[in-house]
């Protein structure tokens, strides 16, 4: 996913589609340890795994601080696609989990 803090790969999006791994990642007290739990699952090395957390997390934060809403994107003509919604979704998911959890921010 293109972002305009950076890409983000699929493989680091699908994570937020299991609950059982989300719950373990929030109990990492490292990135060291987020990134064991889902090395073999991304397939990136663990720079590139902290890289992309951190462009998730930065995208996160520009998108929580812009001026229009949820309420005010559905009102403009054209909105957010349903499909950018559930991106946004899981992107924040996995962002904040690992982001917060592994102590990456």
């Amino acid at each position: 996913m293109k972002t305009p803090k950076g890409e983000i790969s699929d493989s680091i999006i699908a994570l937020a589609n299991d609950e059982a791994l989300l719950q373990k990642m929030s109990e990492c007290k490292s990135p060291e340890e987020a990134y064991a739990l889902v090395k073999d699952r991304v397939g990136i090395p663990f720079e590139q795994f902290t890289a992309e957390m951190e462009i998730a997390y930065s995208y996160l934060q520009e998108m929580d601080t812009g001026l229009l809403t949820e309420e005010d994107l559905d009102a403009v003509a054209g909105g957010k696609s349903q499909e950018a919604k559930n991106v946004t979704k899981i992107v924040t998911t996995t962002a904040t989990v690992i982001a917060s959890a592994a102590g990456i921010f």
